[in-house]
């Protein structure tokens, strides 16, 4: 697996010495450092192989390339009181590390970053709290599971999954952002240790404790988003959304696709052009050309009251109408 190439182009000795030494030894299997004093040095090197991620500082100002190259330039300040593209560079340099990779997330398509794998991220959502988004998502995941290798996450309080699949879970979401957050660069067993399959279809058990959905930062959904995408096998990974986590409008942003599951009905109705409008207010008019409306009406709640079976789901009228949402006919029948 392609590691992240970084350079650290600091006129400081010992702090940049000190720094990459420090990626170099906790990092290497994440990630591959270089660093530079000398600003000619760094230029040659960027010539003949673009790094993905520069850290630079002051000195290094006219290494920065008026258009994008496919490199994340971010600058090492001295103030705490940072501008847009830049991480105070006094701070323990895991805080560094972690600030970083949220920029590479969260501002690489401003600086010409683009992934290098192919991933198809799709996000559910149900702005009316539908029962059947999460079987919605499960099928979407089924059915993405048969083109290519998927992944389905669940960010959703109470989904109860033990009891119907039958499963004792002995780790969880909760227990993946902390591994990666204090492991990340194992993060291929650490997925293992996570992981669990029904019908061809791997997935990650919901959080036990779904207060922790609220008080999990936004940057470690980020991480967990970006090394699910970069640094995973999957080709195709489905959020379910129960609740609006912490970051969840950035979350949306990287989703390839949306689907809004939502009710029938004029109060459904008012609650989808409230979230709506409240998108539109917050300027995320990208994001709301994205989402692709699914509605279901009360007599389809009734799937739920049978057994949950996720392979019937797949082949009955859920599979019908998730089919239908992906391949293009959307919307109710």
């Amino acid at each position: 697996m392609k590691k992240v190439t970084i350079a650290v182009c600091d006129g400081q000795d010992a702090y940049r010495e000190r720094l990459a030494e420090y990626f170099m030894r906790r990092k290497a299997d994440q990630a591959r450092i270089d660093s530079y004093s000398v600003r000619r040095q760094f230029t040659d090197r960027q010539k003949e192989a673009p790094f993905d991620i520069v850290l630079w500082s002051k000195g290094f100002e006219g290494i920065v390339p008026k258009e994008g190259t496919g490199s994340l330039f971010i600058f090492l300040s001295d103030s705490p009181d940072v501008e847009e593209s830049a991480i105070f560079k006094y701070q323990p340099a895991e805080e560094i590390w972690r600030e970083m990779f949220a920029f590479y997330m969260e501002l690489g398509k401003k600086n010409g970053y683009r992934s290098r794998k192919q991933t198809e991220m799709i996000g559910i959502y149900s702005p009316t709290h539908s029962r059947l988004r999460t079987p919605f998502a499960l099928t979407m995941a089924q059915l993405m599971a048969s083109e290519k290798k998927a992944l389905y996450v669940n960010l959703g309080e109470w989904a109860g999954f033990g009891g119907w699949m039958e499963e004792s879970y002995h780790r969880d979401l909760a227990d993946l952002l902390y591994l990666i957050s204090n492991h990340g660069v194992q993060v291929r067993g650490i997925l293992e240790s996570v992981i669990y399959s029904v019908n061809h279809m791997d997935y990650i058990p919901p959080m036990a404790d779904a207060q922790l959905l609220c008080e999990t930062p936004a940057e470690d959904y980020l991480k967990l988003l970006f090394l699910l995408a970069e640094k995973s096998e999957y080709e195709g990974i489905i959020l379910d959304f129960g609740i609006m986590v912490p970051g969840f409008f950035n979350l949306l942003e990287h989703c390839t696709s949306i689907y809004g599951v939502i009710d029938a009905g004029a109060m459904a109705r008012g609650q989808c052009i409230q979230f709506e409008e409240s998108m539109a207010k917050r300027g995320m008019n990208e994001i709301l050309d994205k989402i692709i409306s699914v509605a279901f009406t009360a007599a389809d709640s009734q799937l739920l009251e049978q057994e949950p079976v996720m392979q019937q789901w797949l082949y009955g009228r859920l599979g019908d109408r998730v089919r239908a949402a992906r391949y293009g006919q959307y919307g109710a029948d």
